[in-house]
């Protein structure tokens, strides 16, 4: 994380700017010398007057003020708190003569973020380590605040739900959606252990999956229900040297619809193989996909050696109810292809292998995509030979 903070901190090698007050002239002139000896990328900018370097301050970005505290009609407490109206997090240090501990306890209870007697050139070293220190710091927070501003606005756009926890398990980010989903808001769980959090998640699939997957340091993807929301996870989780990040969705109207799939399928495939009646579905090139048990009865195939056959193929021996094969004048089921029509009664005989005719009464319709093309032909074969007299007795 590092390496992407200082990535996106183009402030992190820039000169350090400062803003010197002091009402002594001379002091100022030593200023930007001194520093510079002990700071070789440095810019100094001075004021004499608390009010002028305040007005100046809105045209120009430092990166530190290092201000006088006895300065006239503005001590340097006084202008302290006019900065922080401006500027709240920008570091201010205390570069004073008044030494006195009465000061120093005011000036921190303050907010000064440094606070520093003078004292001879050999001051300066130390003033310049100091600016060093609250700048470094402060350029650190303002990266880690702009990295955590960029996460969050990422995580808010991530359409799944997301949280993550530390190495103790405690919350650093929920999104929006995470939100949400747990009915908790983010301010509510940042900081705290999600094992009392959510003490219901304690010995369940979310604990052994979250442990395992932080132990052995390898992402994990599994379904759990939550009894408190009543609500069916699907989870993926990732682990780190930095805590574990976890995207989950609520899929229980989704597991509930595959449940409610599943069922009819099943109901379709035992409709389909306990017809009385003969079924063939057919591909769009009218290649055999699949029979039911009671057509390859009718057919006195099995059904290996029906799939894969075309409709029309000169294996089978089928003629027009009068006897004609098909074939001479046309076969009858081609125009289901050819106008995606719906056939009704369309009588054929067969013979099955062992010589004995049946009469068949079919009708077949397509079926259609969602994109309306046709994409499977079914058949429905009925057996009407008792009902029939065979011209070839």
């Amino acid at each position: 994380m590092n390496d992407f903070l200082a990535s996106r901190n183009p402030t992190a090698d820039a000169p350090i700017r400062i803003l010197h007050v002091d009402d002594d002239p001379a002091r100022l002139r030593l200023s930007d010398p001194l520093l510079s000896e002990y700071i070789s990328d440095i810019a100094v900018y001075t004021e004499t007057a608390p009010t002028k370097a305040i007005d100046r301050l809105d045209s120009l970005t430092v990166d530190c003020i290092v201000s006088d505290f006895d300065m006239g009609s503005m001590d340097g407490l006084e202008f302290l708190e006019a900065v922080r109206e401006r500027s709240p997090e920008l570091p201010f240090i205390l570069f004073t003569g008044k030494g006195s501990e009465e000061i120093a306890s005011e000036a921190i209870s303050a907010g000064v973020t440094d606070y520093l007697q003078k004292g001879g050139p050999d001051r300066y070293a130390v003033l310049a380590n100091r600016i060093e220190n609250v700048v470094s710091r402060h350029r650190a927070e303002r990266a880690t605040d702009a990295y955590r501003r960029h996460m969050n606005a990422v995580y808010d756009r991530v359409t799944d739900a997301f949280f993550a926890l530390d190495t103790d398990w405690r919350f650093t980010f929920v999104n929006a959606r995470g939100e949400e989903l747990l009915d908790r808001p983010e301010a509510d769980l940042l900081g705290n252990v999600v094992w009392e959090e959510f003490p219901e998640s304690v010995n369940s699939t979310f604990e052994s999956e979250y442990r395992r997957a932080m132990e052995r340091q390898e992402p994990t993807t599994f379904e759990a229900y939550f009894e408190p929301l009543e609500t069916l996870f699907e989870v993926h989780a990732y682990p780190s040297t930095e805590g574990l990040s976890v995207y989950f969705r609520d899929v229980t109207d989704e597991t509930r619809i595959r449940k409610e799939h599943r069922r009819e399928r099943e109901l379709l495939e035992r409709v389909f193989e306990t017809s009385p009646v003969g079924i063939i579905i057919l591909d769009t090139d009218g290649e055999i996909e699949r029979v039911n048990e009671r057509m390859a009865e009718m057919l006195a195939l099995p059904k290996e050696r029906i799939t894969n056959r075309n409709y029309d193929s000169s294996e089978w021996t089928v003629t027009d109810e009068d006897g004609t094969p098909i074939g001479e004048n046309g076969h009858p089921l081609t125009t289901i292809f050819e106008d995606e029509t719906t056939l009704r009664g369309v009588r054929t005989r067969y013979r099955t292998p062992d010589g004995e005719w049946r009469h068949f009464s079919v009708n077949g319709a397509p079926v259609h995509a969602e994109d309306g093309t046709v994409e499977r032909i079914v058949f429905i074969v009925e057996d009407v030979t008792d009902s029939e007299i065979d011209p070839s007795r």
